[in-house]
């Protein structure tokens, strides 16, 4: 996700995909990425990619942070830096939505349009509370990215989903709802 390779809700995210079977390497920025899109970062001849190894609490796979945003984290992914090349993508779970105009500018949407571009499968998830001292209810999140997983493993090659999901106990979550991008949020 574009918050860092300490973020507690990429941790949660994929926690739940190691629950539901599925193999799963952690690579994310070494900084906050927020902000960066699709960006690659500065890249050169000259500069190496600086990768570090982590271990993730409650997490038993494989933990890589880069010096780069979430875009080269993929691209790196797919050039199988890090391990054979991931069938899906999962970005997230941000701290805040990823809707209308911010969804260009947005590190973790940018991380599954990349996938998108290398022909892989992405889903982008978001939480957002109504006010930062209130839990964040990563668990939430996690269930509606378990949901979507399912859908998307159905899904064409190519396919990216944005998930946003309200900070509230599951129980009290409607439902999911198919959207289209909302021009102003």
């Amino acid at each position: 996700n574009d918050d860092g390779i300490d973020a507690e809700g990429m941790h949660a995210l994929a926690r739940r995909a190691r629950t539901l079977g599925h193999e799963v390497v952690i690579v994310a920025p070494n900084f906050d990425a927020s902000g960066t899109g699709a960006s690659l970062g500065a890249l050169s001849r000259q500069e190496s990619v600086v990768f570090k190894t982590h271990r993730v609490e409650d997490f038993d796979g494989e933990a890589y942070s880069i010096n780069g945003p979430p875009a080269l984290c993929v691209i790196l992914s797919h050039l199988e830096a890090f391990g054979s090349v991931p069938d899906l993508v999962l970005s997230g779970i941000n701290p805040g939505l990823n809707t209308g105009r911010s969804t260009l500018h947005s590190g973790t949407v940018g991380a599954v349009l990349t996938a998108q571009n290398f022909g892989s499968k992405g889903i982008a998830v978001s939480l957002h509370s109504e006010d930062a001292i209130l839990p964040w209810f990563w668990d939430s999140a996690a269930d509606a990215a378990e949901t979507c997983i399912g859908v998307i493993e159905k899904a064409e090659p190519k396919t990216v989903l944005n998930v946003n999901v309200p900070a509230l106990p599951t129980n009290s979550i409607k439902g999911l709802k198919w959207a289209r991008l909302a021009p102003f949020g």
